[in-house]
């Protein structure tokens, strides 16, 4: 066994014993759903229905809803009739996943939302004895050795999808190089989100890794329920808005700064990435002593409101489409990486980041090269960037082309080691 394998095995084998109490910690603090913490160790599951059962396995939200759109494709084209199991890290998620398996072409055979187990050889062992996946679909960035080694040993096929990581973290690997050799030759497919992560795949597991581009450009736009978002219109008159999405701390101070020092003010709405921090930001905004309306609280909308905290969840939708500009969260925020700015820009709503943006490194080079997204560095830049120009006819038409390829040859990849399970239709 290479040696950081064994320190890894080692150490998750110590701390074991103590996870309980850390997750009840994260649980008092809000980050986990007291409820559910024996799912996190494989207990009290829900009944596994009979039949074959795909798991889908994402981080949070962004990966979840790629694993949905995913699933959603497969029951349409390549999927057999078998149960769908989806897996994620963070409440956010699962409260996304669960509401989207309840509506449309899931609910035509049993599918099932659960936290994800803890890497310990014994939770993955219980996880994998009660739900015994036919196959395993991994999003993004999910390397979890034990899970992959445990599937590897049952012979359970195992896929990793728009895969990415950052320079940090492949050389980080390439420092044990048997050790990642050993875990990524696990997967018996990898399809990278990117050319560097390609490379990086291919050198430390010594095998083919496929890049046909960023699978998000292939997640449609939000749907929203025409009614609410009328009234929302009327509610606001219809004023020159301004949306900070997805933001996370320290990015709200940000974008009220630049906010205070435009005149005119547009209307201000600040949908946080985690809808939870709603009261942190609230405290924020009341040292504004602006107009605020929370939507959470269901607190009315006039046309004297300045700003809307919209902490909720799923209603992205309707503040993309109430936007003018959108300040995209996640590239001023220490560690974070940036988030996936096509959701708005296939609204033709234009997108103004923070420069950290390694997660989406290759796709915001590309996106540079057209009106319609820009990087703004502090609050003067953000101050002159607003209203930010509109999205340019060649970057409408670049989107639709990317929306194509990814997802056909992702399908198409999927397609032998479905058929050899006996899972295609």
């Amino acid at each position: 066994m290479p040696l950081g394998l064994f320190l890894y095995k080692t150490l998750t084998f110590l701390i074991a014993p103590f996870l309980g109490a850390i997750f009840r910690r994260r649980a008092r603090a809000g980050k986990e759903d007291a409820a559910r913490i024996n799912e996190r160790f494989a207990k009290e599951l829900v009944d596994r229905p009979n039949g074959p059962l795909i798991w889908f396995h994402a981080a949070s939200v962004g990966e979840s809803q790629l694993q949905l759109e995913l699933a959603r494709r497969l029951i349409g084209e390549e999927l057999a009739s078998c149960n769908l199991l989806f897996t994620c890290q963070t409440q956010t998620a699962a409260k996304l996943v669960t509401a989207a398996v309840s509506e449309g072409a899931f609910l035509e055979r049993a599918c099932f939302q659960q936290m994800a187990p803890v890497d310990t050889q014994k939770s993955v062992q219980r996880f994998l004895n009660h739900w015994k996946p036919n196959i395993v679909i991994v999003a993004e960035g999910e390397i979890w050795p034990n899970t992959l080694l445990e599937l590897h040993a049952r012979d359970v096929p195992a896929i990793l999808i728009n895969a990415r990581m950052t320079e940090k973290s492949i050389l980080g690997w390439m420092r044990w190089p048997e050790t990642a050799r050993k875990v990524f030759s696990s997967f018996d497919l990898m399809i990278a989100a990117d050319v560097q992560t390609q490379t990086g795949l291919s050198e430390l597991s010594g095998r083919e890794v496929i890049c046909p581009g960023n699978l998000k450009s292939a997640l449609p736009a939000p749907t929203v329920d025409e009614h609410v978002l009328q009234t929302l219109r009327k509610e606001t008159g219809e004023r020159p808005t301004l949306l900070a999405a997805s933001t996370h701390a320290g990015e709200e101070a940000l974008i009220i700064d630049a906010w205070m020092q435009l005149d005119p003010k547009p209307f201000l709405i600040i949908a946080p990435r985690h809808p939870d921090r709603g009261d942190e930001v609230d405290r924020l905004l009341s040292m504004t002593r602006a107009a605020v309306s929370r939507r959470s609280e269901e607190d009315p909308l006039t046309a004297q409101t300045e700003i809307l905290l919209a902490d909720t969840m799923g209603e992205m939708g309707l503040w993309y489409r109430l936007a003018d500009t959108v300040y995209l969260g996640g590239g001023h925020a220490p560690g974070v990486g940036g988030h996936n700015p096509l959701e708005a820009l296939q609204l033709g709503k234009p997108v103004l980041s923070g420069p950290s943006v390694f997660n989406f490194r290759d796709l915001s080079k590309r996106l540079l090269q057209f009106q319609g997204y820009s990087i703004v560095h502090d609050v003067d830049e953000l101050i002159s960037a607003y209203p930010a120009l509109p999205v340019s006819e060649d970057m409408s038409e670049m989107l639709k082309a990317d929306a194509l390829g990814p997802m056909s040859t992702t399908l198409q990849s999927l397609e032998p080691i479905l058929q050899k399970a006996e899972l295609a239709a």
